[in-house]
């Protein structure tokens, strides 16, 4: 079974929300896959990056869009494996200070669990019956 992670984060007041994606996406990823336990006990990472100006028209259509800058999403094969890479010296050495020079570390907001495909390449996944729309 493959356990999915989601780190909802918020970029540090201090740092433009240009500099916050610019920095995530191309140097930190270059950081945190440079940690072994990284290498070795996750099968994916991805990145969610969230559009300031999108989400502030969506609010004000009412919608309720949740106040984060974006998420990152790590896939594993066991949630010991998953937990492991969070609790490593190496990755507390490397990994931890490079997050505190652009993402709110209090502010940031985990969930944990599986995920299940309902939907995919535009028809209902294995097992799901539903009426299709000719």
């Amino acid at each position: 079974m493959t356990i999915r992670i989601t780190i909802f984060i918020k970029k540090l007041p201090t740092v433009s929300i240009e500099h916050f994606h610019k920095y995530w996406s191309e140097e930190h990823p270059k950081i945190f896959l440079s940690v072994p336990i990284v290498q070795k006990n996750l099968t994916h990472y991805q990145q969610f990056h969230t559009d300031p100006n999108i989400s502030a028209e969506l609010r004000k259509m009412g919608l309720p869009i949740a106040e984060y800058d974006g998420g990152a999403e790590f896939f594993a094969n066991s949630v010991e494996d998953a937990m492991a890479v969070f609790q490593d010296p190496e990755y507390h050495r490397v990994v931890v200070p490079d997050e505190m020079t652009f993402l709110d570390r209090d502010a940031a907001s985990m969930m944990i669990g599986t995920t299940e495909v309902k939907w995919e390449d535009g028809k209902p996944a294995e097992g799901i019956k539903v009426d299709l729309v000719q």
